[in-house]
């Protein structure tokens, strides 16, 4: 007799990631989805890769190949870290819905853009206007991600990064802690710039934080605390978007946002 076939894990996810960068985001969406969903990831190969919008731009293509290649793998989502892929060549929000549907078909499972998540999440919660928490990001990187945003209908009432905050002194010394830190920010600075923001425009109806390199998954539940506003961030707005796809709840103390799965 033939016993019933049996699976190692309940659900597969993959995440395309930024080259060139330790992204801790496969880690920390196990410790954020169930137990039994399993995970892979495809790093972009770019050489020579400088963050820039530019460098984005001109290898827009790679999220398609990397996304089939997981499709293949049997993923079940598709989840595309980066916040600012979703404007570095003009697109708009309904510019990437198709492409992220044209995509989906093509690797055979949800293909799920970050950028496009926080648009999602926030519409999901029912928000309207909002404070954005920019964290390290360069001025061309803020105004195009802020612009995205409000193109999809969203009225910012602030927006600005660590620097403007005060939580840095400027430019080079971000990069001097990037470099020594592999962009590991720490919970104090990232808790703070939310709650500055928050603080900035008091009625906003959510807070948003734009780079997914701010592991803000973990101070959201001490975010909301303190507010009393959704956090939609870029790494748990991306989360809750695979885990809906694949409908799976969200383990608890991860905010709003992912405790509307059930």
């Amino acid at each position: 007799m033939i016993e019933a076939a049996r699976r190692q894990y309940r659900a597969f996810a993959g995440f395309v990631t930024t080259p060139q960068f330790f992204d801790d985001s496969p880690t920390q969406f196990v410790n954020v989805a169930p137990p039994g969903v399993g995970i892979i990831q495809r790093v972009n190969h770019i050489d020579e890769y400088r963050y820039t919008l530019d460098d984005r731009a001109r290898n827009f293509g790679v999220l398609e190949e990397s996304a089939i290649c997981l499709g293949r793998s049997h993923c079940q989502v598709i989840g595309q870290v980066g916040t600012n892929w979703v404007h570095c060549t003009g697109t708009s929000p309904s510019d990437i819905e198709r492409i992220c549907a044209d995509i989906s078909v093509k690797a055979g499972a949800p293909f799920v853009m970050a950028g496009q998540a926080i648009v999602e999440g926030l519409r999901e919660i029912g928000a309207e206007t909002i404070t954005i928490a920019n964290g390290y990001f360069r001025p061309d990187w803020a105004a195009g991600i802020n612009a995205y945003l409000e193109a999809a209908g969203f009225r910012v009432l602030w927006a600005g990064n660590i620097i403007d905050q005060g939580l840095i002194a400027d430019h080079d010394e971000m990069l001097r802690h990037e470099a020594a830190t592999l962009w590991d920010y720490p919970d104090d600075m990232m808790f703070a710039a939310a709650v500055d923001a928050c603080a900035r425009a008091p009625q906003a109806d959510a807070i948003v934080q734009t780079g997914a390199g701010m592991r803000m998954v973990r101070v959201l539940d001490m975010v909301e605390s303190r507010t009393g506003t959704p956090l939609v961030a870029s790494d748990g707005a991306l989360y809750w978007r695979m885990l809906k796809h694949l409908g799976l709840p969200a383990a608890p103390g991860n905010g709003h946002l992912l405790s509307t799965l059930g």
